[in-house]
């Protein structure tokens, strides 16, 4: 791999460090959604970031932002790897990535396998037996 591949695609850093603070690709060591995302921060804090508070319309005070930036510290920051994407199908790596409506998704692909990535060649395969064995309309 080359190092621009080992590098995060929003901060800059190496593989095995920590992101910066207001990366995009950051996951949460709380709930392990993005970070710049989550409510954990406003969970943690015990804050209320509705609409129409102060919280709302200013965002972090100083004080509060360092609180939060020492619960991160404290509960583990998630490191930047770079985790291959593999065909859930066919196991090739790096598959070049394609979309399809969601209805189209929906009705090829089973419910357990939708939140997978799978090279298109995979994909057409599957579609392919559905269509030949009349396979019908998935749902769920």
């Amino acid at each position: 791999m080359t190092t621009e591949a080992n590098t995060c695609r929003d901060c800059g850093i190496r593989e095995g460090q920590t992101h910066h603070l207001g990366c995009d690709t950051e996951q949460c060591p709380f709930c392990g959604g993005q970070l710049i995302s989550c409510d954990c921060c406003y969970e943690q804090l015990g804050l209320d970031p509705r609409p129409g508070t102060r919280l709302y319309k200013e965002g972090l005070s100083h004080q509060q932002a360092e609180k939060w930036e020492r619960l991160l510290e404290e509960r583990g920051r998630i490191p930047y790897i770079r985790w291959p994407i593999v065909c859930a199908y066919c196991g090739a790596l790096w598959p070049d990535l394609f979309m399809v409506p969601n209805e189209e998704w929906r009705r090829y692909i089973e419910p357990e396998m939708r939140g997978q990535t799978m090279c298109r060649a995979c994909y057409d395969r599957i579609k392919g037996l559905i269509d030949a064995g009349q396979g019908g309309a998935r749902r769920g």
